[in-house]
């Protein structure tokens, strides 16, 4: 399976910190109660990016492929 396929989910959670920033969508800057800071978006793409990497060097699924197997067991 393709990778970006097979963690798309992951890939997208990645995209969307990273589309948060392009926007200028950051406490710093909208002071909008919820709206994460700079750091704190770093520090989600650090995590995001290890996950990743983890799950592609050590060949486990993703997130997509373990909801298509929990549902074919219902």
């Amino acid at each position: 399976m393709d990778i970006s396929k097979r963690y798309s989910i992951k890939l997208n959670k990645i995209s969307n910190h990273l589309s948060a920033l392009e926007r200028g969508h950051i406490y710093e800057l909208t002071k909008t109660p919820g709206t994460p800071s700079c750091a704190t978006l770093a520090q989600h793409l650090k995590e995001d990016i290890a996950t990743l990497l983890d799950l592609i060097e050590n060949g486990r699924p993703g997130v997509a492929e373990k909801v298509a197997e929990a549902s074919k067991n219902i």
